[in-house]
C-alpha cells in the first residue's frame, strides 16, 4: 500500500492566486484599451484575442520567473550540499590519513603494533556517558604514558615524583642477562631496621620473586649491600633479608660505608643496572630527625650510554671492594 501523497505547500496556493489575479488583471486592462484604440468591424473579436493574447505572455513570463527562482534555489542547495560532502569526504579522508601516518610511524618503531593498537581500540570504547572523574583518570593516565615515552625516547632519561613501582617490576620481569644493584640503608633499611624495610613490603617480595625467576631462566644477579653502621652487619634482622636472597640465587656481597672507595663514598646512590642498558635510581629524601624513615623523594629512569657506563664502572668497583656476605 502505497502512502498518501503530500500535500501541496501551503505557500503554493497564493502563488497560484497572485499568477491568475495578475492575468485576469493584465487581461481586462488589455481589453479596455484595445477596445478603445481599435475601430471598425469585429474589434470586440480582436481586442479579445489581443487581451488574451497579452494575458498569456503575462502569465508564461510569471511561470518562468518563478521556475528560475526554483531552479536558482536548487543549485544553492546542491552548491551547500556538495560543499558540505566534499568538506566531509576531505576531513574523513584527512583523519584516515593522519591515522595511516600514525600507524605507520609505530610499525617503523620497535613497538609491537598490537599493543598500541589495542591502546587505541580501549581508548575509543570510553564513551562520553561515563562519569567525568573516570575520563579524568583515562586522560590522566594516557598523557602520563605520553609523557613518559617522550622522556625516555627524547630526553635519555624518565622522572617519577616519588617512589615507583611499574617501571622497577617491569624491568625485572623482562631482563634477560644480567641485573646488578647497590642498596643503600638509607633506601632498603628506610634507615631505622631491616626489618621494617623495603624488604618486607609487597613490592620488596614481588621484586626479589622475580629475580629468582631471572636466576632460573640464566641471567646473573648481584647485589651489593652498603651498611652505614657495622653493628647492621650482624644484626638478625640483616642477616634474615641477605640470606633469604642468596637461598633464590641472587650473589650477595656487603660492603661497610666507611669501607667505601674514597671517590665514590661521598657520591653513593641506590641503584640497579638492567642488562648493563638502564638504571633506576632511588633518591631518598633527607632525613628530617632521628627514627623518622625518609621516603623515597625521586626515581630516575636512564638510558643515556655514557651515564650507563659511568653507573657500570660504579658498581664493578663497589663490587670487587665488597665482601662475600657470610
Amino acid at each position: 500500500m502505497t502512502g498518501a501523497a503530500p500535500e501541496p505547500s501551503p505557500s503554493l496556493v497564493p502563488r497560484i492566486v497572485r499568477k491568475v489575479l495578475v492575468t485576469v488583471l493584465v487581461g481586462g486592462v488589455s481589453y479596455l484599451v484595445s477596445n478603445a484604440l481599435i475601430h471598425g468591424p469585429n474589434e470586440d473579436l480582436w481586442s479579445l484575442l489581443l487581451a488574451t493574447f497579452i494575458s498569456g505572455i503575462v502569465f508564461v513570463v510569471q511561470f518562468l520567473t518563478d521556475v528560475d527562482d526554483q531552479l536558482e534555489t536548487v543549485l544553492q542547495e546542491q552548491r551547500r550540499q556538495h560543499t558540505k560532502t566534499h568538506d566531509l569526504v576531505a576531513d574523513s579522508f584527512a583523519k584516515i590519513n593522519e591515522a595511516s601516518k600514525l600507524f605507520g610511524v609505530v610499525e617503523m618503531s620497535a613497538l609491537e603494533t598490537r599493543g598500541v593498537a589495542e591502546l587505541v581500540q580501549n581508548a575509543a570504547k570510553i564513551r562520553d556517558d561515563m562519569p567525568d572523574l573516570v575520563k579524568s583518570l583515562v586522560h590522566h593516565e594516557v598523557t602520563r604514558m605520553a609523557k613518559f615515552l617522550g622522556e625516555l625516547s627524547d630526553g635519555r632519561y624518565a622522572l617519577y615524583e616519588g617512589e615507583d613501582r611499574d617501571w622497577l617490576l617491569a624491568l625485572a620481569r623482562n631482563t634477560r642477562v644480567s641485573l646488578d644493584a647497590i642498596s643503600l640503608t638509607s633506601v632498603d633499611a628506610r634507615d631505622t631496621e631491616f626489618g621494617a624495610g623495603f624488604w618486607h613490603t609487597d613490592l620488596g617480595q614481588r621484586y626479589v620473586k622475580l629475580q629468582r625467576d631471572l636466576v632460573q631462566r640464566g641471567a646473573r644477579v648481584r647485589r651489593v649491600f652498603v651498611v652505614d653502621r657495622s653493628e647492621r652487619l650482624d644484626s638478625e634482622a640483616f642477616r634474615r633479608v641477605w640470606k633469604w636472597q642468596t637461598t633464590v640465587g641472587i650473589e650477595v656481597r656487603t660492603l661497610l660505608l666507611a669501607d667505601a672507595p674514597p671517590l665514590l663514598r661521598g657520591s653513593l646512590s641506590d641503584f640497579i643496572l638492567f642488562d648493563g642498558v638502564v638504571y633506576y635510581e632511588s633518591n631518598p629524601a633527607p632525613q628530617v630527625g632521628d627514627g623518622i624513615a625518609p621516603v623515597i623523594h625521586s626515581t630516575i629512569l636512564v638510558r643515556d650510554q655514557e651515564r650507563v657506563r659511568e653507573r657500570v664502572e660504579r658498581f664493578t668497583e663497589l663490587w670487587e671492594a665488597a665482601t662475600p656476605a657470610a
